[in-house]
């Protein structure tokens, strides 16, 4: 199987599927729909987006598919704060009740602000005031500091800002805001500085094609993973005979993503999705972002972004709920990322409906069975796209890129199922 040790760039592909209508069936909706937003005054939610990936053990695959219930949504009652909110929506959504009040009343739940607070301040750092950060980042090369100028904060940014900050006799945060803004006009307008015209933006490499994850791809753990590949083998043929997905490339990523199941995640999935999924109330972690909340426009972009991925995590946990109760599992014992992501192969919840298989048949689906966990990636890379033989890298890598937008995790994935390989 040689054909592992190819590299080549990938790519992502979104397919929308439009179903055509007659111009009756049209007519018919139009009218229904304008009676019922005349009637009920509600008009629909915005399709919230996913989280966007972290790399390995981060989403796992895929996004999910927004489920907002139309029309106001009553508390459900018996349920403590601040989950009872929550709990409505979960019942509108079509969960059991009587489930709902026995896990959000567990006295092992409770509120942590820390995954909505860690999103929002990502996004805050990647797209809120893009024109105030790139105003920020040409002032900051005018006076003497190499850097992006792309109008999206990062790292090579913070780093110019904290240098400056440290100059200049400034509290160093690393942080654009209006009064560093402020400050460097100021400057401007006193010293020599260069002019924008010089500017040239960094040379920018190509994607490596080769460089991996050492942690995952060093002789001692690629040892690891062969032998437990090895010990497996019977269930990984048995897999690659259903689904004609390569057995090394699965253990390959399980081993990237769980370690193959030595360490699935410090946090409840399903804690932490119900955490964020409350935190669409802006005011439970508002305490925590106050040193960025400092006006109208930031409080308005951190309300309607905790909305919208509170919606996320709120069909996430919907997701997760259905696949535990269905399959006799208790949701609360499910260790898995920040963001919900569990098992060996670390699935978001949405997908497991779409992907996950009872692979050793004993009639319910566990991510955490080795066997289900071997057969369920098998079968998301099948219905992804692989196929054998499968002579073009460039589809190879396409197909891997779908499980984690990484190129590094692809070419990490791929040298180590190379080496493990018979």
């Amino acid at each position: 199987m040689t054909y592992f040790r190819f590299f080549n760039p990938g790519g992502f592909f979104v397919r929308k599927i439009f179903v055509a209508e007659s111009v009756l069936a049209r007519l018919a909706m139009v009218v229904v729909l304008t009676a019922a937003v005349f009637l009920s005054g509600c008009a629909g939610k915005k399709a919230p987006e996913g989280p966007i990936g972290t790399g390995p053990g981060g989403t796992g695959p895929g996004q999910a598919v927004p489920m907002v219930p139309s029309g106001p949504i009553a508390e459900l009652r018996g349920v403590r704060a601040p989950w009872a909110k929550l709990a409505g929506r979960l019942r509108a959504m079509g969960l059991p009740e009587q489930n709902l009040v026995a896990f959000f009343n567990s006295p092992e739940l409770s509120f942590n602000s820390s995954p909505m607070v860690t999103k929002l301040k990502e996004l805050f750092g990647i797209f809120y005031r893009s024109d105030l950060t790139k105003g920020v980042q040409e002032k900051l090369y005018q006076l003497g500091y190499d850097l992006l100028i792309d109008g999206r904060g990062g790292p090579g940014t913070a780093k110019a800002v904290r240098s400056f900050q440290s100059d200049h006799g400034m509290a160093v945060t690393g942080r654009v805001s209006d009064d560093l803004d402020r400050r460097l006009s100021v400057l401007l307008n006193v010293g020599k500085v260069r002019d924008l015209s010089e500017y040239k933006p960094p040379a920018v490499s190509a994607p490596s094609r080769s460089a991996t994850y050492s942690q995952f791809s060093n002789p001692s753990a690629v040892s690891k993973i062969r032998n437990h590949y090895l010990a497996d083998k019977a269930i990984f043929d048995a897999m690659e005979r259903v689904y004609n997905v390569p057995g090394p490339l699965v253990a390959s990523i399980m081993w990237i993503e769980t370690g193959y199941g030595n360490f699935f995640g410090k946090a409840k999935a399903a804690y932490s999705l119900a955490s964020m999924a409350a935190a669409a109330d802006y005011g439970l972690v508002a305490p925590e972002l106050a040193s960025l909340d400092t006006d109208s426009e930031t409080r308005a972009f951190m309300v309607e972004t905790a909305q919208k991925r509170g919606d996320w995590a709120a069909d996430e946990l919907a997701a997760l709920l259905r696949y535990a109760w269905q399959n006799r599992l208790d949701p609360a014992q499910f260790p898995g990322s920040i963001y919900g992501a569990i098992g060996y192969g670390q699935f978001m919840p949405s997908n497991i409906a779409k992907f996950a298989v009872d692979g050793n048949s004993d009639g319910r689906i566990d991510l955490f069975d080795k066997t289900d966990a071997i057969f369920s990636i098998g079968r998301y890379l099948r219905d992804s796209g692989w196929r054998e033989p499968m002579v073009n890298q460039e589809e190879r890598r396409k197909v891997i890129m779908l499980y984690n937008r990484s190129g590094t995790y692809v070419n990490t994935v791929l040298y180590v199922a190379g080496a493990i390989a018979p």
